[in-house]
């Protein structure tokens, strides 16, 4: 299964995104909400094991896309550790980017 194939074929709502730390697979993500569309996010880091995943909605159709994907310095079981959040605002910013938003 796809990291795109547990999102939805649009743009999240908070309360998805909130509902995806239910998920046993995703130990953290971290939304990139659109302002002028308060309440939805068009990019997302998910950390998967030890992975950080960038992804971005592509509002001309694509849907959501794998952006880039990076391994932490600083694995941590059941989270993501502090000294990894520069990482995680980095692809926050490649996800902002590649959706043409401002984070």
């Amino acid at each position: 299964m796809a990291l795109t194939d547990l999102l939805p074929d649009r743009p999240l709502q908070q309360s998805e995104v909130d509902a995806l730390d239910d998920t046993d697979r995703i130990i953290g993500n971290f939304p990139v909400y659109l302002e002028a569309l308060s309440g939805f996010a068009i990019g997302i880091v998910l950390v998967i094991d030890a992975t950080a995943h960038a992804l971005s909605y592509d509002v001309d159709g694509a849907g959501w896309e794998l952006v880039e994907s990076r391994e932490l310095a600083h694995p941590v079981e059941g989270g993501v550790h502090a000294a990894d959040m520069e990482l995680i605002e980095e692809l926050q910013s490649t996800a902002a980017q590649y959706a043409g938003a401002s984070a």
